[in-house]
């Protein structure tokens, strides 16, 4: 009988493969050049995660879990609750930077490839909408924003951010980020 896998060197290939995976991109990841780039073999990769589209799973969880605690991290910063105007400008200053593109592009790729095969990619095209819930939850505004008007918040950013990502035109952008901010900021205030 088969050992289970280790829970630790699971833990440890799933970080290293997500900072790989951030700075290489995933579109023509393989399993081989990534093994060698972890110091391991493929075969023990999917000992690991069952397959590739397996470990693309779990490093978009690590990924997704890395920036969860970024977000609250800075919910928990301020000294006053904090708004939703304020996390989207704080949102684009943290993804405008060179160091976080390549993180977007495997964002992007990831959508693309849960486009084409959505069973190998559970999650990846549902979650973000309960993630900008939750986001909206911790404002304290929950109950004056809707689905619908997550779903606007999810599809504007997303797409704010692919045309930063397609243009590198971070001036405009910021200004229609700024826009959306403004938006949000009258729509919570007029639900009052």
């Amino acid at each position: 009988m088969a050992r289970p896998p280790n829970p630790a060197i699971r833990a440890r290939l799933r970080e290293r493969a997500a900072d790989y995976v951030l700075s290489h991109g995933l579109a023509d990841l393989t399993l081989r050049p990534l093994a060698r780039a972890l110091k391991t073999n493929a075969r023990m990769l999917v000992y690991h995660f069952g397959s590739r589209e397996g470990l693309m799973r779990e490093v978009l969880g690590c990924i997704r879990e890395r920036e969860d605690a970024r977000i609250q991290a800075w919910f928990q910063a301020g000294k006053r609750a904090r708004t939703l105007p304020q996390f989207l400008r704080w949102l684009w200053r943290r993804q405008a930077t060179t160091r976080r593109r390549p993180a977007l592009r495997v964002l992007f790729e990831l959508y693309a490839l849960a486009l084409r095969n959505p069973q190998k990619y559970p999650g990846v095209l549902e979650d973000p909408l309960s993630h900008w819930q939750k986001v909206i939850g911790r404002t304290g505004i929950s109950g004056k924003l809707n689905a619908v008007e997550a779903t606007l918040l999810l599809a504007s950013t997303r797409g704010l951010l692919l045309d930063f990502c397609a243009t590198g035109d971070s001036a405009r952008v910021e200004r229609a980020i700024d826009a959306l901010a403004e938006f949000v900021k009258w729509r919570v205030t007029s639900t009052r």
